[in-house]
């Protein structure tokens, strides 16, 4: 974009220059087709020789009663004579009393059609450097400046209208359907109504097409105020899209966010505080950004920037998404140099901000659509374009029913399919009244929520990992009815949920309301169907509001009356309808196994239980003559 700037601040010199040289001669000259062509001649002649390059005119029209001037078909060529500027037309109107001051005066300048070719080889000139070298005149001293300064004309444009620039710069092309300007009291103002430009990018699945509007943009500057400026962006368009669907298309468990297909819309107000050689501060004053497809709504964006060379720095910077706020106090960036052979980096002192989780629910996640649960969160933020951490995470509800302490890094952010999310969990707590509440924040199938109230404050330290497709979990859970540990994976490749649990010591009766059944210490392996689909099936087949898995576990320890067991084997078979099971107690000759039933968990004391004895001697028998049978076959 400093390139286009650049060839359009060519193209404007090189018109002032004719206009200039034009009105000039209406001091002179009539209406004559002979002056007006000798005219030609005479502009063609000094531009060309000023430029060093071809210049051509195709016609000239002077108006000496109302002091304006046409010229029409203007053709500027490079050094390799490309035609590299073409004008169609352009008319300017002066000011009488002005000229009698000694200055060129242009009331108003209009030019129509300017279509522009810039090249710049990877390492050879540009074709357009031949002008900034001619532009650049030798100073002069400063006795020279002050003896002339009284006598010569001085150029001054106080409304011009540019309609219709067509820019190709190497393979990138720019349409600008027009650009204003005006000097009033003292301020500048240039607007520029739709900067559109489009280009292609090769991702590794498919050809992604970008396209750029700027809306109307509008800069002013103070002649008091130099180095100064203000910008303001409305209807400012970015979009992306490919042959491939949208990655949610038949998912609508998966967030809309996907940068293939981006449709944003931004209003942006940027206060321009200094501009050097390579460094540049700025005020972001306000900034909204919206995809409506996607979910993305930012309605507020605030930051102090400040760059130099490439180094970045924000401050008190704010992003607001509808009722999620935060506020960043600092963030360092280093941006990427290419000549260097070095990366993007960046760093952000403690972020704080008030949460609310179904802000993201379109565009990433879905199931948060009605999380609407208000959470603080504090954390310090690191990354490289590959990877992020997340340091010191404190998370918690106003009244501290729920908080969580953790660090996080997310690794390979450039390849969906080794993507990956670990947090580290210091503590969570949950207190009574929130965990119910967080549960009810999700349209899932609600089950064992009686249990959940039973274990009172559930803390919780571990960890999970969010992977392509798989997420797993581990940690030590503490309650008020016992401790948990497990370990267990939801596999989205194939919709199970498998895993391991154990406990040295548990209430199992407090938490199924089972009289006289007491602690118990036991390790269970479980896998659990999830799929919507086999699920779905299997409901239309037998109904039920059970899960539909298996759980096998090894009992070391369980009380019973004042009985205590140990050394118990027990299996449930669910299929969603029914759960079935039994429970054996190994003895010497022979084991007590009981039979046990449920349709309900939260009526585990209704279950129905057939007791059943098998005797150790004639399994073993049984056991030896299965062997015998196998080895003969």
């Amino acid at each position: 974009m400093v390139k286009l700037a650049k060839g359009i601040r060519i193209a404007l010199k090189i018109m002032a220059v004719i206009i200039a040289i034009l009105v000039l001669t209406t001091l002179i000259v009539a209406n004559s087709s002979s002056l007006q062509q000798k005219l030609v001649s005479m502009a063609t002649d000094a531009l060309s020789k000023e430029l060093n390059t071809e210049v051509k005119i195709d016609r000239i029209k002077l108006n000496f009663l109302n002091m304006s001037a046409n010229i029409e078909g203007i053709r500027l060529k490079d050094q390799q004579q490309r035609d590299m500027l073409k004008v169609k037309k352009i008319w300017g109107r002066i000011r009488v009393l002005a000229l009698l001051k000694g200055k060129i005066l242009l009331r108003r300048c209009q030019v129509d059609s300017i279509d522009a070719l810039l090249v710049k080889p990877k390492d050879e000139p540009a074709n357009y450097q031949f002008l900034l070298d001619a532009t650049k005149k030798d100073k002069k001293s400063k006795q020279q400046k002050d003896s002339t300064k009284h006598s010569a004309f001085k150029l001054e444009l106080k409304d011009a209208i540019v309609n219709g620039i067509h820019i190709k710069y190497n393979d990138d092309e720019y349409e600008l359907a027009q650009a204003l300007y005006n000097h009033w009291r003292g301020k500048h103002t240039i607007t520029v109504h739709h900067l559109k430009t489009n280009w292609q990018k090769q991702t590794k699945k498919a050809l992604v097409g970008w396209h750029l509007n700027s809306g109307t943009l509008t800069a002013t500057i103070s002649d008091k105020e130099k180095g100064k400026a203000r910008v303001d962006i409305k209807g400012l368009e970015l979009k992306s899209s490919c042959d491939l669907p949208r990655r949610n298309f038949g998912k609508p468990h998966h967030g809309a966010f996907d940068d293939r297909h981006f449709n944003l819309q931004a209003d942006l107000g940027i206060d321009i505080l200094h501009i050097g050689k390579d460094s540049i501060r700025l005020n972001l004053t306000n900034g909204c950004v919206k995809d409506t497809i996607a979910g993305i709504d930012l309605t507020e964006l605030k930051s102090e920037i400040a760059i130099s060379g490439k180094h970045m720095t924000l401050s008190n910077a704010v992003v607001q998404q509808v009722t999620t706020r935060l506020d960043i106090p600092k963030a360092d960036f280093l941006l990427p140099d290419k000549e260097k052979g070095t990366s993007l980096s960046y760093h952000a002192d403690t972020i704080k901000g008030h949460v609310m989780l179904k802000d993201i629910s379109q565009p990433f996640a879905p199931a948060l659509h009605k999380f609407s649960i208000p959470l603080n969160l504090s954390v310090n933020l690191s990354g490289t374009n590959d990877g992020m951490l997340f340091k010191d995470i404190h998370v918690n509800t106003a009244d501290n029913k729920l908080t969580i302490n953790a660090m996080g890094l997310l690794r390979n952010l450039r390849d969906a399919h080794k993507l990956a999310l670990h947090f580290e969990v210091y503590e969570m707590v949950a207190r009574p009244g929130i965990k119910d509440k967080i549960i009810n924040q999700f349209t899932v199938k609600k089950y064992m929520m009686n249990q959940i109230y039973a274990m009172g404050v559930i803390r919780y330290a571990g960890s999970f990992d969010i992977l392509w497709k798989k997420e797993q979990f581990r940690g030590l859970m503490k309650t008020e009815k016992g401790n948990v540990n497990f370990n267990f994976q939801l596999d989205g490749s194939t919709k199970y949920l498998t895993g391991k649990a154990s406990t040295d010591s548990l209430k199992l009766g407090e938490l199924f309301q089972v009289k006289n059944l007491g602690d118990i210490a036991c390790t269970a392996g479980f896998k659990i169907d999830y799929s919507k689909s086999r699920t779905a099936l299997m409901r239309r087949e037998k109904g039920g509001k059970l899960p539909i898995g298996n759980v096998n576990a090894d009992i070391k320890k369980v009380g019973y009356r004042k009985i205590f067991m140990k050394n118990i084997l027990a299996n449930i078979e669910s299929d969603g309808a029914i759960a079935n099971g039994d429970v054996t107690l190994k003895g010497s000759l022979t084991d007590l196994v009981l039979q046990f039933s449920f349709t309900n968990t939260d009526e585990m004391h209704k279950m129905k239980i057939k007791p059943k004895l098998s005797f150790g001697r004639n399994k073993d028998k049984k056991d030896k003559n299965k062997k015998d049978k196998d080895q003969k076959k």
